[in-house]
């Protein structure tokens, strides 16, 4: 119910930001088809703009800050004679402008094969994204007609009027508090800045407001998942993006109040559409990582699960891609980049780079293998390539572990790792399985060496004696050249420790083997003469002492 009301908060936050003045644009492009003028009085062409009411007309369209609006217009040869036709455009006003006007063209009579008998174009009117408002801006087309041959022209305009319903129009707030009620006040407080800062003063009062109410309240709803120190410092979030935000409001329409000019309100409108985008992420972000937060804490305190707060990193890692595209697709759709492109080129630019980066990319999703299926973690003994590490640090691109005797960082690649066999040595207990072999002469009572042995271990410090882990055992394991091989299974402590434990161990079985008159095997060389012969005496030239 929580994570609800934190994204309905970040939907109204969102939806105030597109009801704020930069969204109050008109109407797009008026695509429908208005027109002006046959010509009745010329029997040899007439000119059609489809839609018109009446010839000669002027056409009227409102038009809103970047918007536009378009026409078909046809000239129409309607003799056996040869026409050459031409348009000239002009406006009385830079903010409206012919964005698109009929290109020129020789028309054929009516009935010919060698070419058109109608020029047929577009006409296309739009509006600067920073116009003021204006009642009405003439904007004419001016379209010349000319006899081949006879050097004869006719000229028709076609006339636009032009209104221009901006949302930098000042007007309707000019000088009125709040932008809504008149400023009645004598002189000399009858001016625009006065309401001017009676309006910035009413906003600082309403931010801090929202910021003592509401942002307790935001934090209050994040209680059950996450710490008090993380709510509190989601409430100082919240304030500090509650003051940018109304700041940036009361500025906004502060401007109205002055009149400044449009260019300026829009470039301040440019500014806050950006400022709330951000803001807009800022508030998902904190939220995403608290609500993320919260639910791997309630994970690790189930004993059942591979869940905790180690995973952190990688789904930290994922909201970063997720919110830096988001944001940047916003700003650059804001500014009307075509993201088409955009999305074209980077589709190539992948595949170049899936293509040359393959033992990166191969590095990157390994590390993500590694930190979701969590095979091993920080503090785990591992057996790798039959040589034994300490994993120290798991990263997306790389694990870096310690030397057994710790005086060592090794850095492996992830996907060496993960295509790598490994024997994880303190998985889930830090108890390890020592095994420490003896030889025995033949001969042996091999019921009391182990007897000896067992006694031993029993009496050891360094084993581990209780209920959970396998009690010490014998096992006779080979027959050697000059005794036979015995095994000793413990469990000690720690695979840290083994070592220690295993020369512990083999020095008292040890002691215990002599203390029992159990002999311990060893290579002897048995030398026989074979040379019955031989009486002991000199040979001739030996001059060896005796």
């Amino acid at each position: 119910m929580h994570y609800r009301s934190l994204t309905v908060l970040a939907v109204v936050l969102m939806m105030f930001g597109i009801v704020s003045p930069a969204f109050l644009a008109g109407s797009s492009a008026d695509d429908s088809t208005v027109a002006v003028a046959g010509d009745s009085d010329e029997d040899y062409f007439y000119i059609t703009i489809p839609g018109t009411q009446a010839p000669d007309q002027p056409v009227d369209v409102d038009l809103g800050n970047g918007n536009s609006a378009t026409w078909n217009v046809y000239i129409v040869n309607n003799s056996d004679k040869y026409l050459d036709v031409t348009f000239n455009s002009s406006t009385d006003d830079s903010d409206v402008k012919f964005a698109t006007t009929p290109s020129g063209s020789l028309l054929v009579p009516q009935g010919s094969t060698d070419g058109k008998s109608i020029n047929e174009g577009k006409v296309v009117i739009e509006v600067s994204d920073v116009s003021g408002a204006h009642k009405s801006v003439t904007a004419t087309m001016v379209i010349t007609v000319t006899e081949i041959g006879e050097n004869v022209s006719v000229t028709k305009t076609v006339t636009f009027n032009v209104h221009v319903k901006s949302i930098y129009d000042t007007s309707g707030s000019y000088n009125k508090f709040l932008g809504i009620f008149e400023n009645t006040l004598p002189a000399p407080f009858d001016s625009p800045w006065i309401p001017f800062v009676a309006t910035i003063l009413f906003w600082i009062i309403i931010a801090e407001a929202a910021c003592i109410v509401i942002a307790p309240r935001l934090a209050k709803l994040l209680d059950k998942c996450t710490t008090d120190d993380d709510a509190k410092r989601f409430e100082h979030v919240i304030a500090r993006l509650i003051a940018i935000f109304v700041f940036f409001l009361s500025l906004n329409e502060g401007l109205h109040i002055l009149g400044a000019e449009a260019e300026f309100i829009a470039k301040l409108t440019e500014i806050s559409m950006i400022v709330y985008l951000v803001l807009t992420l800022v508030i998902l972000w904190k939220v995403y990582l608290l609500i993320v937060e919260g639910i791997l804490r309630r994970f690790e305190t189930n004993e059942d699960t591979s869940i905790d707060m180690t995973l952190m990193p990688l789904f930290r890692m994922i909201g970063k891609l997720i919110f830096w595209i988001a944001g940047a697709t916003g700003i650059l759709s804001f500014f009307g980049v075509d993201l088409q492109g955009i999305l074209v080129s980077a589709g190539v630019i992948s595949l170049g780079i899936t293509l040359g980066a393959q033992n990166v990319l191969s590095q990157f999703f390994s590390g993500i293998v590694i930190l979701m299926t969590r095979p091993f973690k920080k503090g785990d003994f591992l057996k790798i390539n039959d040589k034994v590490y300490i994993v120290n640090k798991v990263k997306l691109m790389y694990t870096e572990f310690l030397s057994w005797d710790k005086d060592q960082i090794i850095t492996m690649p992830n996907n060496v790792v993960s295509s790598a066999t490994i024997v994880n040595l303190t998985k889930d207990d830090d108890a390890y399985r020592l095994y420490v072999y003896f030889s025995v002469a033949y001969g042996s009572d091999l019921k009391k060496v182990e007897r000896v042995m067992l006694d031993v271990a029993e009496k050891s410090p360094v084993v581990l004696h209780d209920d959970v882990h396998a009690a010490p055992n014998v096992r006779m394991t080979n027959f050697q050249d000059s005794g036979i091989e015995l095994r000793l299974g413990v469990t000690v402590q720690d695979f840290n420790g083994n070592i220690t434990a295993a020369s512990s161990l083999r020095m008292d079985v040890y002691q215990a083997f002599v203390d029992n008159d159990i002999e311990i095997p060893y290579n002897r060389l048995e030398v026989t003469m074979l040379n019955d012969c031989f009486k002991g005496e000199k040979r001739p030239g030996d001059h060896v002492a005796d």
